[in-house]
């Protein structure tokens, strides 16, 4: 089982630890933390020097951020040929697979579509039944019925559990898909990809508007940005949930640690750890 390190800062390097096989470096969520040409020359050094293998995570982006990505890109070909790259973005998948075939690629966890609702052990769980009260005071009882096989096969699968699905990846060159550890679990039924499974971190909802960038945000949108997501988060909780949310940037977050021991799927060859989050 290969480990490896996701960073998104080069300080964050200091996670390292010889356990690890690989590093992950850059953004998921957020063009504007895309790393500078020198921060990722750092980062590779880093990995040479600890004979580790390198993955580049980018995430969705806008025409900046596409322009920006392509300048990556041709100093990654020239430094690193082997490199592994991390997609969140279709129109970024068609640049490299048009532009940079002899990288490999990997879809992210912004276009694998989970279903990520941190509730969804509950829904598929039995409840013991619970009283409640209408609006002209009468009590009522509410019983839960666990969903069929059907509903629990699909809420633990996704799109990417198609063969058809697969054959057209493969066909751009995706050799690797990026998988959260939900909640509710995974089905993997059918899926002939290498799969990265992550953790803690499981990414719920992210958004082209920032809540946490300056006032300015209100007026110029995505234009403006002093990465507010750096120096705080939001985590926010609710009797509704089994768990608290973090806020970070413009996606929220809830953690699901992952027992090794449980992994028994052969199909789960490389596990990512966020020691931070992914910001």
């Amino acid at each position: 089982m290969e480990k490896a390190l996701h960073t998104t800062k080069i300080d964050n390097l200091r996670y390292y630890n010889p356990d690890y096989h690989r590093i992950y470096f850059g953004p998921e969520f957020c063009q504007n933390l895309l790393p500078s040409k020198e921060n990722l020359e750092k980062a590779i050094d880093f990995a040479n020097k600890k004979a580790l293998k390198f993955t580049f995570v980018t995430p969705f982006v806008t025409e900046l951020g596409l322009y920006r990505l392509n300048g990556l890109f041709q100093f990654l070909k020239t430094r690193l040929k082997d490199c592994e790259i991390v997609v969140n973005d279709w129109g970024v998948l068609e640049v490299l697979s048009k532009r940079y075939r002899t990288f490999n690629l990997s879809i992210g966890r912004l276009l694998n579509k989970q279903n990520r609702d941190p509730s969804m052990e509950r829904v598929l769980e039995k409840q013991i039944p619970s009283a409640a009260r209408k609006k002209d005071g009468r009590i009522f009882i509410l019983v839960h019925i666990p969903p069929g096989k059907r509903y629990q096969e699909g809420i633990r699968g996704c799109y990417l559990n198609s063969l058809s699905v697969q054959k057209f990846l493969s066909g751009h060159n995706i050799h690797r898909i990026e998988l959260n550890n939900l909640i509710q679990g995974l089905n993997l039924d059918n899926i002939r990809l290498k799969v990265s499974l992550y953790t803690p971190f499981v990414n719920i909802a992210t958004t082209r508007f920032c809540p946490m960038e300056s006032r300015f945000q209100k007026i110029y949108r995505i234009n403006v940005c002093k990465r507010e997501c750096q120096k705080y988060y939001y985590r926010l909780k609710n009797k509704n949930l089994p768990l608290p949310l973090y806020k970070y940037g413009n996606t929220i977050f809830y953690k699901n640690p992952l027992k090794l021991k449980s992994i028994v799927q052969p199909v789960i060859d490389r596990i990512v750890f966020q020691p931070e989050p992914p910001f």
